[in-house]
């Protein structure tokens, strides 16, 4: 035998509310993993002209380039323009615009219950985390490529650096 119990208006408010809380979770933390990216493709930057300026000085005391200087030079390129795609500005959805929900749901024809509010902001926000999330994608695969190319560009400066004495 099935029971289904009626679920009151205050029951409805808390669920509601509980998934709107979730809701904002979910994108505080997206909003902390984006920070989180930009801020190691600043290190890797960083830490790549370094190495760049060290090993680079140290391998041009020969005199002459080589096929692995340039492609030292060249993978140091990459990871200066894939970091720099990542630091660059771009819009996240992270937060509600308060017109969009004063204008309609609370100026509206007929004012919008409380659990409805939470509802209707639950699905914008899950919506906002779905088409930030293929952003923050781009960056799982940019800063993959630029951590490679940091790692060979040590490997080339290294081989220059061993072939020229």
């Amino acid at each position: 035998m099935c029971h289904t119990a009626a679920v009151s208006n205050a029951d409805n408010d808390i669920l509601y509310r509980v998934a709107y809380e979730e809701a904002v979770r979910a994108l505080a933390e997206q909003q902390a993993e984006i920070e989180s990216f930009r801020n190691r493709a600043g290190l890797l930057l960083s830490s790549t002209a370094i190495t760049t300026s060290f090993l680079g000085a140290e391998s041009f005391d020969g005199g002459s380039l080589t096929a692995t200087s340039w492609l030292a030079m060249t993978a140091f390129l990459g990871v200066a323009a894939i970091s720099l795609a990542i630091l660059w500005p771009r819009p996240w959805e992270v937060t509600t615009n308060p017109r969009e929900v004063i204008e309609p749901y609370v100026q509206g024809e007929e004012p919008t219950s409380i659990h409805e509010l939470h509802r209707e902001l639950s699905f914008h926000m899950h919506n906002s985390y779905a088409e930030n999330r293929l952003g923050l994608q781009k960056f799982t695969l940019f800063f993959q490529i630029a951590s490679v190319l940091s790692t060979l560009e040590i490997v080339f400066w290294i081989i220059t650096i061993a072939t020229s004495t």
